[in-house]
């Protein structure tokens, strides 16, 4: 290669790094999020050119995951480091993968490499971050997401990346005629209608489910819900704030949520459903830093909890709050329910998914323990202690005082699309997040989080509410619009604040092909190991071929006698 040539490939790589940067939620300006097309052309341009050095493809995936990932930097630096170089390693399998496919069909197969390859990023066990996914720019526009609602994330990942990879034929078509123009036309027509489709049936499917569900006098009452955002931060950038972490923790639980509820209206107004006085309130993760054993929930006690939460409404009120429970001397984090008016705890939802780093250390058994040392005097310093905590159960759903069921997404658990198609396909009417974001500083994942929501909602036909400490609070309806909000204020902030919906349930199962959805990402990624391995069998057969004449003492090898004649 060219000194040229290397120096186009890496100014290449960093526009294509920078633009889905740009197109990755938050978008750095209005309408850059459909630069994610061009950011993907220039990494297909990138791949299948074999001229390019691999170091390329890996520049452009670690500009695109150090602009996205930035806000982890508040953590600890070495966690911002580590996501930045593996995540650039996927960009690499990807390359590989695409470079092993015949040069006519590496426009499709780049849109399995694009699904294939962000599926791995989200799902390798113990070092999963599923965030930053191509799907996730287009989140204020769920209607061009109907794909998620018919294949997942994996789908839609999928479709991005084959139309933009046509979209780079079209300009070396035009450019150098290399494909064809007609050939780069008919593929390109090919790759607009196959997402025209699978649009068109997400939002048709979209469409049906939202009409089986419209209000009905036998139907289950619209839920009525309070968010509350109460202003306690569990990290330390509160320092300088008037009032500590500690400090606030010191001051009555019941004023603190009192603090929050303060002017909820307790009198029906113009609009709202019957009954708005049975309210279900909504405490996000981490917002009161103690801990009960599994027993004392099972058998309804939980003292602990009952002292500091009754009695603080004297309308029938549930309250949902995130909490830690202890299970054989482990951790979990969990949502708890607890009847307000008697103080009791009516049963309990798990955390599924947890974060690497944040609570709990991936691969530290394979590492030596000098490493290990360090690595927990970093933590210890950055975190006050070592995270350990322990994955948590799919448990059974929890009920509004009307008898609906719902389901609970601890924080990442609604990164993810298992905890929430679990739970729906078990009849769940709505979702809850609650999540604890500071750690963030107000920074872009906030928004990231919120597109998970939205495909979280396509995904399972399911409205879903988030209620965080400062994150981004709000209702995605089943069709994955954002209904309200509580807009993100510049953080920190120790301001309480709330959000009342009244919720129209969703219809208690799965759209149809849920079997797809949960299909697309492993059998994407399937495939990319496969050609993967295709490469390196060619790679090996290519390189015996090129050995074996010197190996028998042909004319390749320098220095070697002519064969004799018999």
């Amino acid at each position: 290669m060219t000194g040229a040539r290397r120096g186009s490939g890496f100014a290449l790589a960093l526009l294509g790094g920078a633009l889905l940067a740009a197109a990755t939620p938050p978008a750095v300006f209005p309408g850059a999020e459909f630069l994610v097309l061009v950011g993907l052309a220039a990494w297909f341009a990138l791949a299948r050119d074999t001229r390019r050095s691999w170091w390329c493809s890996y520049l452009l995936g670690c500009v695109h995951m150090a602009w996205f990932s930035w806000s982890i930097h508040h953590v600890m630096w070495p966690a911002y480091v580590a996501i930045v170089v593996l995540g650039g390693g996927y960009f690499v399998l990807g390359t590989a993968a695409l470079r092993a496919v015949p040069r006519r069909g590496q426009a499709l197969a780049f849109g399995v490499v694009v699904a294939g390859s962000f599926w791995l990023r989200a799902s390798v066990p113990a070092i999963h971050y599923p965030h930053g996914q191509p799907c996730h720019c287009l989140w204020q526009w769920p209607v061009l997401l109907g794909s998620v609602t018919v294949g997942g994330e994996g789908l839609a990942n999928a479709l991005l990346g084959w139309l933009a990879a046509s979209l780079g034929e079209l300009w070396q078509g035009w450019r150098i005629g290399a494909p064809s123009w007609r050939a780069a036309r008919r593929r390109g027509a090919l790759a607009l209608a196959a997402a025209f489709v699978a649009t068109g049936a997400g939002c048709a499917v979209a469409f049906l489910s939202g009409s089986a569900t419209a209000p009905s006098s036998d139907g289950p009452p619209p839920a009525s819900l309070v968010l509350v955002e109460p202003g306690l931060h569990s990290f330390d950038y509160l320092r300088g704030l008037p009032e500590t972490f500690e400090e606030r923790l010191r001051r009555p639980t019941q004023s603190l949520l009192l603090e929050g509820l303060g002017d909820v209206p307790r009198v029906p107004r113009p609009g709202d459903p019957p009954r708005p006085d049975r309210t279900l309130v909504l405490w996000p993760e981490s917002s009161i830093p103690v801990t009960i054993p599994v027993d004392e929930i099972a058998n309804g006690t939980a003292r602990l909890l009952a002292d500091k939460l009754t009695p603080l409404a004297t309308a029938p009120r549930r309250l949902l709050l995130g909490i830690n429970v202890e299970r054989a001397g482990r951790e979990t984090p969990a949502a708890v329910l607890v009847d307000l008016e008697t103080g009791k705890v009516l049963g309990h939802q798990e955390k599924r998914c947890l974060v690497p780093g944040g609570e709990f250390i991936p691969l530290l058994h394979l590492l030596p323990q000098s490493v290990v040392d360090w690595a927990r005097g970093v933590f210890e310093e950055a975190l006050g202690s070592m995270p350990d905590l322990e994955p948590g159960r799919e448990l059974p759903l929890l009920h509004t005082i009307d008898g609906t069921p719902f389901g609970t997404l601890l924080c990442y658990d609604n990164a993810f699309p298992g905890p929430a198609a679990d739970q729906v396909a078990a009849g769940a009417r709505f979702l809850c997040v609650l999540s604890n974001e500071s750690w963030y500083r107000g920074g872009g994942e906030l928004t990231q989080l919120m597109a998970m929501t939205v495909c979280r909602a396509l995904e399972t036909g399911t409205p879903i509410v988030r209620c965080t400490t400062d994150g981004w609070s709000g209702v995605v309806g089943a069709d994955g619009r954002l209904r309200e909000q509580l807009p993100i204020l510049p953080s920190p902030t120790t301001a309480a604040r709330n959000l009342v919906v009244h919720l129209e349930p969703g219809p208690g199962r799965l759209p149809p092909l849920a079997w797809l959805r949960a299909a697309t990402g492993p059998l994407a990624a399937l495939l990319l190991g496969l050609a993967l391995l295709h490469g390196v069998w060619r790679w090996a057969r290519l390189r015996v071929a090129r050995t074996a004449p010197a190996a028998a003492g042909g004319p390749g090898r320098p220095g070697s006698a002519p064969a004799s004649g018999s």
